[in-house]
């Protein structure tokens, strides 16, 4: 599809399809079909035509929006037509014409992003839910946009200015990052194993990004262990963050089972850790690296591995809420990709290590988690030692456990 005609179907009629979405139950609501063909006006004023349409289609609704001007505002006591099917609606259309997006309009909709028409002005902070991504062909400069991130389109490399711009990789919007973009990661044997650092480079560098990955680990090693100056590790990723001020990921990785077995440790070293690289560089982001479960460690708990890993990650969901970080959700692809496709090895002969696989599967997660891109379309398919199907696989893994909440 070339770029005219492109920009004319996304135009017509942008449909956004984020994964699968988690049934409702709640009691008393209308059956699946009982939205079925309904439209409802949901224009501001007399002087706009706005018309939402639900139809149904295979496991829920398609939700469009017709016409022109701008929609009301809705709130708690006069809620969104769709209100108690949010989690039903599959796709979102928004034909050109509608200029103003209101209060809670898409709120209660589970959809991580959105491409918006250029002829959207505006929109309120409360149209949509937190952190959505916003890519949008409008040319005008956004307010109200402090609970989102918002992409401007261009065709080509942009110029660097205060507005972030998107672009399409194959027919998947992508973010434009014209600068370098460096990280260091810090961790021990689930970090080095097939050099999952560079590995992450290189698929970044395959969707055309700028990327320079660093690392420090060593078997065993714990964050706490990191974190002092005076252990032998922990001096070396001192002097990497005392060095340079340019990182822009700090990327921390616990010890396998340190994260529940001595959260406070866990704790302690990551705090500080963040702590010296908010010190020492001037924009960068700590993250960290959830891990996955093995079935020596789960068998000695009565644990199935994927228990293990949902052990692994409510720590790590915990600790990042209180640092305010987010967690690149490795361990969660792997127990997603465990039990969906038993057939691909993610583990090393000694069944806690990650394969080749694996190691893949890590990187990719990270990547989407940097970039918050569709790394499906990366031309790095590793060192040749997977086949196209399994490399296929591992990156709609990597997509669905990114983009699906």
């Amino acid at each position: 599809m070339n770029f005219s005609n492109k920009r004319l179907f996304v135009s017509l009629q942008l449909v956004l399809f984020i994964g699968s979405l988690i049934g409702l139950t709640s009691c008393g609501e209308p059956s699946i079909g009982g939205f079925d063909g309904k439209e409802y006006d949901i224009s501001l004023s007399a002087s706009d035509s706005l018309k939402a349409s639900l139809t149904k289609i295979e496991g829920g609704y398609s939700l469009s929006i017709t016409g022109l001007g701008s929609t009301k505002d809705f709130s708690e006591d006069d809620k969104v037509p769709w209100y108690s099917i949010g989690s039903k609606i599959k796709s979102v259309s928004i034909d050109e014409g509608l200029t103003h997006i209101g209060t809670e309009v898409f709120t209660k909709l589970t959809f991580a992003n959105y491409i918006l028409p250029s002829s959207v002005t505006s929109f309120t902070s409360t149209s949509f839910k937190k952190d959505t991504t916003l890519y949008t062909y409008g040319t005008s400069t956004y307010t109200n946009t402090e609970n989102y991130k918002v992409y401007y389109y261009s065709e080509e490399l942009p110029p660097t200015d205060s507005k972030t711009y998107w672009h399409y990789v194959g027919e998947s919007p992508t973010i434009w990052i014209s600068k370098t973009i460096k990280v260091l990661f810090v961790g021990n044997s689930f970090t080095y194993y097939n050099d999952i650092p560079k590995m992450t480079e290189n698929i970044a560098k395959g969707l055309g990004y700028s990327f320079i990955s660093e690392s420090v680990t060593v078997g065993s090693h714990t964050l706490e262990q990191y974190s002092s100056e005076t252990d032998e590790y922990g001096s070396q990723v001192y002097a990497k963050l005392k060095a340079n001020k340019d990182y822009d990921y700090l990327i921390l990785q616990e010890q396998s089972t340190r994260s529940y077995s001595n959260y406070s440790s866990f704790e302690l070293g990551a705090t500080k850790l963040k702590a010296l690289a908010d010190s020492t560089q001037t924009s960068c982001q700590t993250r960290l690296y959830s891990t996955w479960g093995f079935k020596e460690e789960a068998d000695s708990k009565n644990w199935t591995i994927p228990q293990m890993e949902q052990n692994v990650r409510d720590k790590y969901t915990t600790l990042a809420t209180k640092l305010n970080v987010k967690v690149h959700q490795v361990g969660k692809a792997f127990s997603s990709c465990y039990t969906s496709y038993p057939d691909i090895n993610l583990y090393f002969t000694d069944n806690k290590h990650p394969s080749y696989a694996g190691s893949y599967l890590s990187a990719l997660t990270h990547v989407a988690s940097i970039f918050s891109c569709d790394i499906r379309n990366t031309s790095y398919i590793g060192d040749g030692s997977i086949d196209e199907k399994t490399v296929s696989t591992l990156k709609d893994v990597a997509y669905n456990n990114y983009f699906t909440k």
